[in-house]
């Protein structure tokens, strides 16, 4: 055991001091003139921020739903066992966006970077907010926020070609199906920050390593017109997955239809087999998100945004545009900048508006 630990900690010191590569060499998305494309954008369309590592607001119409945040982004060398880390209430007063309508919140996996500053948001951000994620996210986070707002979708996600339960928010213009995914292992095929809990614990975790896993999801989001009709259909995950597990369930009758948007990652591509490929041919997205690319240890305010360490960006987009079906469009997005889709995946820019 001892032996494991030490090389569990090896792999992530290895990981940590990895170099970050400059993208200045790619078509990083920058938010276009907010007011010439209000003007087109139609009043079913779709609107994605982007918040750094999973974070990603959706806006409809008047509705709100956003997966799990992470701002606070602590500095790697505060990441060992047993090194005190916090929620830095400071950097999310002074960079999330205004979320006071969010009505849910949806949680990939319970590890730190995904899980730590969801309580303060709901609690002094999103106040009527709910969130959903695995068994291990509320157990985690039952010590802050209350039980009500806390919904397990471990019996309720979609398993293989089996598809799950839709949820749905108040006015019904929103719903969403937990997938059963995976983790892709950190470094050398070791996954960090493995396991789960079993009950709610007493406090919040208080390092790194106490936010824990639990059993990783991937959503299928629909954003639904007057008819209950599927004007957007997403797909979201915040970690590459080893296949099957992390690929759509085969759906039937109105609840089938291809897939608009496709948010993916390249974080540790390399550590699981066929991917981004594999996920790229079953969603056949007409538009590809890149999120959880940056490098994101203590990066608030970084001139230069760099990406993800450990992983070659120039490996990862000679096998994703390889895979990238020809009809299809893809953007890497900067920190807090918004995208504008017109339904079914049409991305919204400045050409457009000519």
């Amino acid at each position: 055991m001892k032996f494991f630990r030490h090389i569990t900690f090896t792999a992530l010191a290895l990981t940590l001091i990895a170099c970050s590569s400059s993208v200045k060499h790619l078509p990083v998305y920058q938010t276009p003139d907010s007011e010439q494309i209000k003007e087109i954008m139609p009043p079913d369309g779709l609107s994605i921020q982007y918040l750094g590592v999973g974070g990603h607001l959706f806006r409809f119409g008047e509705d709100a739903l956003m997966t799990a945040p992470s701002i606070t982004n602590p500095h790697f060398l505060a990441l060992g066992p047993f090194m005190p880390i916090s929620t830095d209430t400071d950097l999310i007063d002074q960079y999330l966006p205004d979320v006071s309508d969010v009505e849910s919140i949806l949680v990939g996996h319970a590890h730190y970077d995904h899980l730590m500053d969801v309580p303060y948001v709901m609690q002094e951000k999103a106040k009527n907010s709910h969130v959903y994620g695995s068994k291990t996210m509320v157990h985690s986070i039952a010590p802050a926020i209350d039980k009500s707002r806390l919904h397990a979708m471990n019996d309720s996600m979609a398993i293989l070609d089996s598809p799950g339960e839709w949820h749905y928010n108040k006015a019904k213009t929103i719903r969403f199906m937990a997938i059963k995914s995976t983790h892709a292992p950190h470094f050398m095929g070791i996954n960090i920050m493995t396991g789960s809990y079993d009950e709610d614990l007493e406090d919040l975790p208080w390092h790194a390593f106490g936010w824990k896993e639990g059993q990783t999801l991937a959503y299928l989001i629909d954003f639904l017109g007057a008819q209950e009709e599927i004007l957007h259909r997403v797909f979201y995950q915040d970690s590459a997955s080893q296949e099957p597990l992390g690929l759509i369930p085969n759906l039937i009758g109105k609840d089938r239809k291809q897939v608009d948007i496709a948010i993916i990652t390249p974080a540790s591509f390399n550590q699981v087999d066929n991917y981004p490929e594999g996920i790229m041919n079953d969603s056949k997205a007409r538009h590809f998100i890149l999120g959880h690319w940056e490098d994101f240890f203590g990066n608030q305010g970084d001139e230069e945004t760099r990406f993800v360490r450990a992983i070659s960006s120039d490996d990862f987009f000679d096998r994703f545009e390889a895979a990238l079906p020809k009809s299809s469009n893809w953007t890497m997005p900067l920190l807090y900048t918004t995208q504008y889709f017109a339904p079914h995946g049409k991305i919204l820019t400045l050409d457009t508006a000519k």
